[in-house]
């Protein structure tokens, strides 16, 4: 017997539409400042290195192929100090940059939270190329600033927006073809199921 397809399977009732409650902060003064200092520090630092990489070049010169009257040492301490300027350079681009993937990253997260119910922190860490207990930091940072009303259920370890979390206590248990009850667990409205008896796809209403 060939089972039904989803699209012959009746739907219990219609899906009701996902309307997310997602209402990110403005930065603010604040957050306009911090990207004000990062481009100083982005300023201060490309040069920096630059400036950094020209001497170590001139030092190593001066250690191969030191001028006449000139030892190595000079080489060797010209490549030092020049070490410390791109050291610094960088750390100061690097700083500089901080709030600008800040912001970009608080973009990409407020993207998935609008376009799924479901926010998996494995799946946000690999979008924010973070470590998965820093994917769950950045979304507790955002359901403790009210800007997602969202619940984290550990069996699964996602994230589910509250209203869909609701609605999951009332979806439909049972198959719409042969009526037979799904024991499924973590269902939400929205999720493609298999019935266990008649192999019929179906989605829970």
């Amino acid at each position: 017997m060939t089972a039904p397809l989803e699209s012959d399977a009746p739907q219990s009732s219609a899906l009701m539409p996902f309307v997310p409650r997602v209402v990110p902060r403005s930065e603010g003064a604040a957050g306009g400042l911090k990207k004000l200092l990062g481009a100083v520090g982005m300023a201060a630092g490309g040069p920096l290195v630059v400036f950094g990489l020209l001497g170590m070049m001139v030092g190593v010169v001066g250690i191969f192929s030191p001028d006449a009257g000139k030892s190595r040492s000079e080489g060797v301490l010209l490549l030092l100090m020049m070490g410390v300027f791109v050291w610094a350079g960088r750390y100061l681009w690097k700083k500089g940059m901080a709030p600008f993937r800040d912001a970009r990253r608080r973009e990409l997260l407020f993207g998935i939270i609008r376009a799924q119910s479901r926010i998996r922190t494995s799946d946000v860490a690999d979008l924010l190329k973070v470590s998965e207990p820093e994917a769950r930091e950045l979304l507790s940072t955002i359901v403790a600033r009210h800007e997602a009303d969202l619940v984290f259920l550990w069996a699964t370890r996602e994230y589910v927006h509250r209203s869909v979390f609701i609605q999951a206590h009332g979806v439909a248990r049972n198959c719409p073809t042969c009526d037979a009850p799904v024991g499924a667990m973590s269902v939400l409205p929205g999720d493609k199921l298999e019935c266990a008896y008649c192999q019929a796809a179906f989605l829970v209403a």
